[in-house]
Order: C-alpha cells, then sequence, then structure tokens
C-alpha cells in the first residue's frame, strides 16, 4: 500500500495518522527467533489443522532442525492479551501492540511463567521456549504456531499480507484459498533479543540448557529416577546420543490415547497402543521399531510411513 493511501484512509476514517504509519515498521513483524534464524514453513494457509478461525495459521520450524527448545521472542511490543498456564493446554498467548490494531498468537511455546492479562510486554522480549515433542498440544512435533488478528481477536483472523494484515519479515503473503499455502516458504528472523519493560515480572531463573526444558513433573514414583526400558531401551540403544537422556519415567498420553510417551533431553520417546510401535521423534526425523524392522523418515507425520 502506497504512503498516500495510507494517508486518505487513515483521514477517511479517524485514525490518527502518526499511529497508523509508525506503529509497525513497514508495515512488517518479525519472526519469534533471534536475528539471523533460518526458518521454514511446515503447514500453511488452509493446511491440515489450519481450517476455520486458524485458516491463516503458519507453522514454523527453524531450518537446522533444533526447534525443541528454542528460545522464542515477542514479535511485537505491546501487551498480553491472554495467556495460558506455563505448559498447561497449547502453550498460547496473544500479544497486542500499543495502537491495538493487531495481535500476534503464538502457540506450542513452553511459557517461562505466568503472564498476566494487560502485561506490558517489549519487541523481541523472551516469552519461553519451543515445546519439546508431545508436549503443550503441538502433536509430537516441536513448532511454534502463528496466527495474526486484528485488533487481537481471535474472531478477526487476518493472512500475513496487505491491505488487511501486516507483512511476515517484509514478505507479503496473501492468502488465495489455495491448499496449504506456503508451505516451505523459507524465511530469515530478523527479531532480538531484549529486555522486559522497566516494571514488568522479572524473567525466571533457566534450570534446563536451550535445547533441554525441564518439565513440570517427571512423572516417577519416590525414590525413582528417570530411566529407558523394553522397547524405549531398544530406541536407545539404537540411536545412542540423538535420543538423548531420560527427563521423565514413562507416563500415559495425557490425551487418553492409551500411549505411553517419555520425555527425553532431545525429544519424545512414545509407543503406539494401537501398533505396538515404539517411536522417537525430534520434531522433524522419526525412528521406529514395526514388525517389518527399523524405519526412519522425516516430516510432521509421527507415524511410519505405510508400504
Amino acid at each position: 500500500m502506497h504512503w498516500w493511501t495510507r494517508c486518505a484512509t487513515a483521514l477517511i476514517i479517524g485514525l490518527p495518522l502518526v499511529q497508523a504509519q509508525g506503529a509497525f515498521a513497514a508495515d512488517s513483524i518479525p519472526l519469534p527467533f533471534e536475528t539471523g534464524t533460518a526458518v521454514r514453513v511446515i503447514q500453511g494457509y488452509n493446511g491440515g489443522t489450519h481450517v476455520g478461525a486458524s485458516r491463516f495459521g503458519l507453522d514454523v520450524v527453524l531450518a537446522n532442525q533444533a526447534t525443541s527448545g528454542a528460545t522464542v521472542l515477542s514479535p511485537l511490543a505491546g501487551s498480553v492479551a491472554w495467556a495460558f498456564e506455563p505448559g498447561d493446554k497449547t502453550g498460547c498467548l496473544e500479544i497486542v501492540d500499543s495502537s491495538r490494531r493487531f495481535g500476534v498468537m503464538l502457540c506450542h511455546v513452553l511459557l517461562d511463567r505466568p503472564f498476566a492479562r494487560g502485561e506490558k510486554i517489549s519487541r523481541g522480549q523472551v516469552l519461553g521456549t519451543v515445546g519439546a515433542p508431545g508436549t503443550v498440544g503441538n502433536n509430537g512435533s516441536a513448532h511454534v504456531h502463528l496466527e495474526l488478528h486484528q485488533g487481537g481477536r481471535s474472531s478477526n483472523p487476518v493472512p500475513f499480507g496487505l491491505p488487511d494484515g501486516l507483512l511476515l519479515e517484509g514478505q507479503d503473503l496473501p492468502a488465495t484459498g489455495a491448499s496449504n499455502e506456503y508451505a516451505s516458504t523459507a524465511l530469515t528472523s530478523s527479531n532480538a533479543a531484549a529486555p522486559a519493560p522497566v516494571g514488568a515480572a522479572p524473567a525466571p531463573i533457566r534450570l534446563g540448557g536451550p535445547t533441554q526444558p525441564v518439565p513440570a513433573g517427571n512423572h516417577c514414583g519416590a525414590g525413582v529416577t528417570p530411566r529407558f526400558t523394553f522397547g524405549f531401551a531398544d530406541l536407545k540403544a539404537r540411536l545412542g546420543d540423538a535420543m538423548g537422556e531420560p527427563l521423565t519415567c514413562e507416563f500415559a498420553d495425557p490425551n487418553g490415547t492409551g500411549d505411553v510417551h517419555q520425555q527425553t533431553t532431545r525429544g519424545l520417546a512414545f509407543w503406539r497402543k494401537d501398533t505396538n510401535t515404539p517411536t522417537f521423534t525430534n520434531g522433524s526425523e522419526h525412528w521406529g521399531r514395526t514388525p517389518a524392522g527399523w524405519v526412519e523418515w522425516s516430516g510432521t507425520s509421527i507415524d511410519p510411513p505405510v508400504g
């Protein structure tokens, strides 16, 4: 949109002209990662779970496959519209800009601490880390789900493109109605870590490394320490360091599938009740022991390919 068109629009609808021009540099927002981080889209508009109010959602991962545990930064300066508790549900929160023109919802984030509604947020402020595979509702694949909302309202989703929305890293991604639109798009983050606004709640002390988020509980009984057993021990023997070390004991899938999960320092080990298949994933790569033998595959599917 040209400068003079934006000025005319602002005058017609009565918006404050300085706010309409200056709230966002070049009508663009950055990705929620540190400067220079290469990112790719693994699920685009109208793809998979991106339907209804989430039809303009984008699922993004780090191109170097080190998504799990990556630091998540706020793409906006503004305030918290709402947020789940750390580790709860789908790990979502919404940041609305100071002019309340737009809000960005980020999901599948292991938030550093509880965020209060209305709490002031700096652009680049650390919000938490990307949840490990199988946590915060990410369906077994570590990623960040992004949505852009007019006025910070989920009932008003808009694409990352002009004239209705904002650019993402300077790229115009308008919606044409195509299925899984912009999947595989490559982007580079221009965000940068910044301190919280003066008077904001202090950042917590981090107990885990950048790729090793510490779970809220280790699902072990009294006096029991996490270890790999049975099929998970076989996976460890096969994969070695690629599987990491156990962070938890085995626990039932909280979604009630009957599957068994175990979080590790490198990802998630899980046993499929329906197929009796022990599997390990780091979010983008997967290994499993099927009746036909060992298999390895890449992508968003957490189950072995058929055929």
